[in-house]
């Protein structure tokens, strides 16, 4: 009986060794890298220029007028340095940038000759209020489809 049950088993093959093929694996990362790239959306950087203080830099001369746009809590406070031009209220919990750019306009009108601006935050502004602040004082969109340059020469500092 033993016999008869051995001669229909099969035969055992020594086993090889498996081997990992990695050039089909390497050829799925490839596409899927190249479609990844093709299809991914490319969000469009704006580097803005900013004009830093600078110990090395010798005496500077004071500009006729200087528009300081200062950012508070409050809502946004314009000057020239010295003199107070005016203040821009928040609005629902927002800055009020429509009625800051219609400012930025009538102001650039007194003084077109000027592109200087600084923007003055306090300590705890967020970031994009300062950016909009900045895109509002930069230009202005006059009408449909057209805008000015105001103010684009921007510097950038602490508030008093």
């Amino acid at each position: 009986m033993r016999t008869l049950l051995m001669r229909n088993m099969p035969t055992r093959r020594p086993k090889k060794a498996v081997e990992l093929l990695l050039v089909p694996m390497i050829d799925i990362f490839t596409v899927l890298v190249t479609f990844l790239l093709m299809t991914a959306v490319f969000s469009r950087i704006t580097i803005l220029q900013l004009d830093l203080p600078s110990s090395a830099s010798g005496p500077v001369a004071e500009p006729k007028f200087r528009l300081e746009v200062i950012i508070r809590a409050t809502g946004l406070e314009l000057t020239n340095g010295n003199a107070h031009i005016g203040d821009i209220p928040k609005v629902n919990g927002a800055y009020d940038l429509k009625t800051l750019s219609e400012q930025a306009v009538s102001i650039k009108h007194e003084h077109p000759d000027v592109d200087n601006a600084s923007v003055l935050p306090e300590p705890r502004i967020p970031y994009d209020d300062v950016i909009q602040v900045m895109d509002a004082i930069r230009s202005a969109e006059v009408s449909k489809g057209t805008s000015e340059k105001l103010f684009t020469d921007i510097a950038i500092g602490d508030a008093p």
